[in-house]
C-alpha cells in the first residue's frame, strides 16, 4: 500500500489543501474502509439460513419474483445502500451549509454542495426505482438515465477535483470501480440469477459504504484543517 499512499501525497500538493488524514490513521483507515463492507458482504453471504440474493434485491423485486412473499430480510442489503446514499447527502449538504457560514474556500463549498445533492438524488432513485421502473414508464429509458448519471458524476468531479486530489482520493476511485461494475453487470446481464445478483450488487455495496467513507473523512478532515480557527492562525502567519 506505501506506493499508493506516496502517490496520494504526491498529489495532494497539486489540489492545493491539506485534506489527508494522519499517517498513523491512514492504515486504519484502510483497514476500515476495505474490511468493515467486506465482513458483512461475507456474513450475508455465509449465512445458512436464506438464499442470499433475496437480501440483495431491492424489497419490491424480490416480493415480485419470490414464491414465498414476504419477508422482513427481502431487501437488506438494497436498504443499507439507501442508508449510505442519504447518509452521505447528510454529512455533505450539512458541511456545505457550514463552509458557507465559514466562508471558506468556495471549492469546498462546492465539493460539499455538489456530493450532497448527487447523493441524495441517487438515494431517491434507489428508493423508489426511478431509472428501473418510474422514469421508463414516463418514456425515458434506463440507459438514458443511466448516461446522463455518468455525465452528472463527471460533473461531480471536474467541479471538485481540487478537493479530490488533495484528499485520499483512492477511496473514492474505489468506490466509483464498485458502482461502474455494478452498472455493468446489471446492463450486459440484467438477470436475477442469483450468481449474478451477488456480483452485481456486492459490488454496488462495496462502491457505496467506500463513497460514503470517502466523503465523511475528507468533510471532516476538512473541517478540522480548514475551518476559522485554522484559517486565522495561518493569516496570522502571512501577516508576520
Amino acid at each position: 500500500m506505501t506506493p499508493i499512499f506516496k502517490l496520494v501525497k504526491a498529489l495532494n500538493k497539486i489540489g492545493g489543501f491539506n485534506l489527508l488524514v494522519p499517517p498513523k490513521t491512514r492504515l486504519i483507515l484502510a483497514l476500515v474502509v476495505i474490511l468493515a463492507p467486506g465482513l458483512l458482504l461475507l456474513a450475508v453471504l455465509a449465512q445458512p439460513w436464506v438464499e442470499p440474493k433475496w437480501m440483495f434485491l431491492d424489497m419490491l423485486t424480490a416480493a415480485e419474483f419470490s414464491d414465498d412473499c414476504c419477508h422482513v430480510y427481502y431487501g437488506f442489503m438494497s436498504n443499507l445502500g439507501i442508508f449510505l446514499w442519504v447518509a452521505t447527502a447528510a454529512i455533505s449538504l450539512f458541511a456545505a451549509m457550514i463552509f458557507y457560514n465559514w466562508k471558506s474556500d468556495k471549492a469546498l463549498f462546492r465539493f460539499a454542495l455538489t456530493s450532497g445533492l448527487f447523493s441524495g438524488w441517487l438515494a431517491l432513485d434507489d428508493g423508489f426505482l426511478l431509472h428501473e421502473t418510474v422514469l421508463p414508464k414516463l418514456g425515458i429509458g434506463q440507459n438514458l438515465v443511466l448516461a446522463i448519471y455518468v455525465l452528472l458524476a463527471l460533473s461531480y468531479i471536474l467541479s471538485s477535483w481540487r478537493v479530490i486530489l488533495s484528499s485520499e482520493y483512492w477511496i473514492l476511485a474505489l468506490a466509483v470501480f464498485g458502482v461502474s461494475l455494478s452498472l455493468g453487470v446489471d446492463v450486459i446481464l440484467h438477470s436475477i440469477d442469483q450468481t449474478v445478483i451477488i456480483i452485481e450488487d456486492s459490488a454496488k455495496f462495496f462502491g457505496l459504504f467506500l463513497w460514503f467513507a470517502f466523503h465523511a473523512t475528507t468533510l471532516v478532515v476538512a473541517m478540522q484543517n480548514h475551518g476559522p480557527v485554522k484559517q486565522g492562525a495561518a493569516k496570522q502567519r502571512s501577516a508576520k
